[in-house]
């Protein structure tokens, strides 16, 4: 640089003010807008350059920041043809940054070389300081500034960061140019917010749409623009500003994602612990467990154990190597692994990386050789009494340590768990109790009858202790006949199936002495009425004689279904009150022939009456029934007449059915 800062004599046009700050600068062969500094005035040098003496790039001189726009600048003043540009500038300075509205124009030296004359302008009054305080915070907050010529079909990047595939401050870019850096699945939103600024549809504009950088990567963009006119006699302008809005887009997809795995986990718990709850089983919850708790986790396996004998009995589903379930089953409950430890105690076990496993467990690192997975929660079996009931193993294939809220749910779903597996158990053996109790008080074979098949079927109502008032009997008697009954206790407990043994037995005795159907209904109706039972019977009576006559009587039953060669039909005889209800009470007997193949089906109520099925309707399907299957064998005929579903009757209710058959037979015996 010159050391005299007086202004050059041969400068044209006239050199500016000797007392002013103003630079001399000379274009550089490159970067295109680079200039050197050739001379300064003394304002210009105290307060820039300083003591120092080397040569200056005029872009040392400033902020980063306004490098391009600096660039910009001299170029439009080296072409503009003596015209002043203008440019707020941003220059270093010890003291901080330092705004100037900076001008240029281009100078002939004398030496005929083009040299460009950098004027700092005084500020007067605020003229433009609000004006580039406004675009200094717009630059301070990551936004860049553009302007679109309309009638050049030009973008001219004004200041801001350099983030749209290089393109910057100073660069021009018509629009179907810059449309084609534009993702392709956001080019119709973008080209649609650009018509309708410039079609009059809109006054301002907010679009998001990605742009790959120079490297390939797709950002999150956010412009908003509107339309103006610079000047009276000036052309339309869009005016905008754009800002990368990637990381918070991001930030935002990471939210809504988080928001939605912990909803959907939310609801695989809620699903969980229904199904905990609704098991009625032990491979019903086995199954739950199994298939819906990896998930509800973000997990990839289960793995579950039961304790037997003080050793593990392992179950697993999808997701678990084989080779981990063989490591834990048989293990013994005190073998020190972190799952038999969360079972022993009934604390869960969080191992949040393989590298904790063996920090944690340094004797038990066959569980590691024995998976792939990279994390583990091993999760007890939590009941109310004090023996251990199992435990679960959740894998997962990176590392995953549990929040407070997941390790606080985990918890929870381990005494849902545990107490389902004791209900289970309990049920268990609720249920055997109940089946050992109902094989009790039915027969438990029929005796042969001459001249006739008999089946009989029973199913309980699953409700309670799966026990029930239904019975049945068939009593071979002394002269040859044969008492065929069917009842129904009311109730569905343990009381009623007591009730129910106590009436049939008092029917058995009844029959032996007396079996005239009506003598034994009555009889049975003064014993219920006599010791004060809290309950009342229904019961269908059916006398069957070698010769195929059946003489039948009822209290308050379902009538019986007689199928012959003909079809068959609703035996709808008058009948008596239930039993145990009316003091005296009187039961008229009828008498029917079966001819060799001919069917009865003695049924309950609970077979063929319900909410969604009327009685009519029910005895209509067993006629049909047996109708068809006349001449199948009757262990097959019984098996069909139970099949009738809950869902066809619209109530779980226990049922029985007792079929005969006469077939003809004259062979003698007991």
């Amino acid at each position: 640089m010159r050391e005299d800062t007086a202004p050059h004599a041969c400068l044209r046009p006239a050199a500016p003010r000797a007392d002013g700050m103003w630079m001399l600068v000379a274009p550089a062969a490159e970067p295109a807008g680079a200039a050197e500094l050739v001379q300064a005035s003394p304002r210009a040098r105290a307060a820039l350059l300083g003591d120092a003496t080397p040569r200056w790039s005029f872009t040392d001189l400033l902020a980063p920041t306004s490098v391009s726009i600096s660039r910009q600048l001299l170029l439009d003043a080296l072409h503009g043809g003596g015209r002043v540009f203008r440019q707020p500038i941003e220059y270093a300075h010890p003291g901080g940054a330092v705004i100037c509205m900076t001008s240029a124009r281009r100078i002939d030296r004398c030496d005929g070389d083009p040299a460009v004359l950098v004027e700092i302008e005084e500020e007067e009054e605020g003229e433009w300081l609000h004006w580039e305080a406004l675009r200094s915070m717009t630059v301070l907050a990551d936004h860049s500034l553009w302007v679109y010529d309309e009638e050049a079909d030009a973008f001219s990047w004004l200041d801001g960061e350099r983030l749209y595939n290089g393109m910057g401050p100073g660069d021009t870019m018509s629009l179907d140019a810059l449309l084609g850096l534009v993702c392709a699945q956001d080019v119709s939103r973008v080209e649609a917010a650009f018509w309708a600024l410039r079609r009059g549809h809109a006054q301002r504009v907010d679009v998001d749409f990605r742009m790959a950088d120079e490297h390939g990567r797709l950002n999150w963009l956010r412009t908003l623009a509107r339309l103006v006119r610079f000047g009276f006699d000036g052309g339309r302008r869009v005016v905008g500003t754009t800002t990368n809005t990637t990381a918070a887009v991001e930030r935002h997809q990471t939210l809504v994602k988080a928001h939605a795995d912990a909803r959907r986990r939310g609801d695989l718990v809620q699903e969980l612990a229904a199904a905990f709850v609704a098991a009625a089983t032990e491979d019903e919850l086995t199954a739950a467990i199994l298939n819906k708790v990896a998930p509800a986790f973000g997990g990839t396996g289960t793995l579950l154990a039961f304790v037997e004998d003080e050793r593990l009995r392992v179950t697993f589903g999808a997701g678990i190597d084989p080779a981990l379930a063989r490591s834990l089953h048989g293990l013994p409950l005190d073998a020190p692994k972190p799952l038999t430890e969360a079972i022993r105690t009934g604390t869960p076990q969080f191992i949040a990386t393989r590298e904790d496993y063996r920090r944690s467990w340094p004797q038990a690192h066959g569980l590691l050789d024995a998976t792939s997975a990279e994390s583990f929660v091993m999760i007890p079996l939590r009941g109310q009494g004090a023996a251990p009931l199992g435990g679960w193993v959740v894998t997962f294939d990176r590392p995953h340590d549990l929040s407070n809220q997941e390790r606080t749910l985990v918890g929870v779903m381990a005494d849902v768990a545990g107490q389902a597996w004791e209900r289970i158990r309990l049920q268990s053996a609720r249920t055997e109790l109940a089946g050992t109790v109902q094989r009790d008080l039915l027969p438990a074979t029929l005796p042969a009858v001459v001249g006739y098949e008999i089946e009989a079927r029973y199913s309980p109502a699953h409700e309670g202790l799966d026990v029930g008032g239904d019975w049945y009997d068939v009593i071979a008697l002394p002269d040859g006949g044969t008492a065929c009954i069917i009842g129904d206790v009311q109730g569905h407990n343990v009381q009623a199936a007591a009730l129910m043994g106590q009436v049939r037995t008092a029917m058995h005795a009844y029959a032996w002495q007396e079996p005239a159907p009506d003598q034994v209904l009555a009889r049975t109706n003064d014993l219920m009425l006599q010791m004060r039972m809290p309950v009342f019977a229904t019961c269908l009576y059916a006398l069957l004689t070698p010769d195929g006559r059946v003489v039948t009587a009822r209290a308050g039953h379902v009538p019986l279904v007689h199928s012959t060669g003909d079809g068959a039909q609703v035996r709808e005889y008058p009948g008596g009150p239930p039993l145990g209800v009316v003091p005296g009470s009187r039961f008229p007997v009828h008498a029917l022939e079966m001819a060799p193949g001919d069917l009865l089906a003695l049924v309950t109520d609970g077979l063929v009456e319900g909410p969604r099925l009327p009685i009519d309707a029910g005895l209509a399907v067993i006629c049909e029934a047996t109708a068809r299957r006349r001449e199948a064998p009757l262990a097959e005929i019984a098996d069909v007449l139970m099949a009738q579903t809950d869902s066809m009757t619209g109530h779980v209710d226990d049922r029985a059915v007792l079929v005969v058959r006469r077939s003809g037979r004259e062979e003698s015996g007991a």
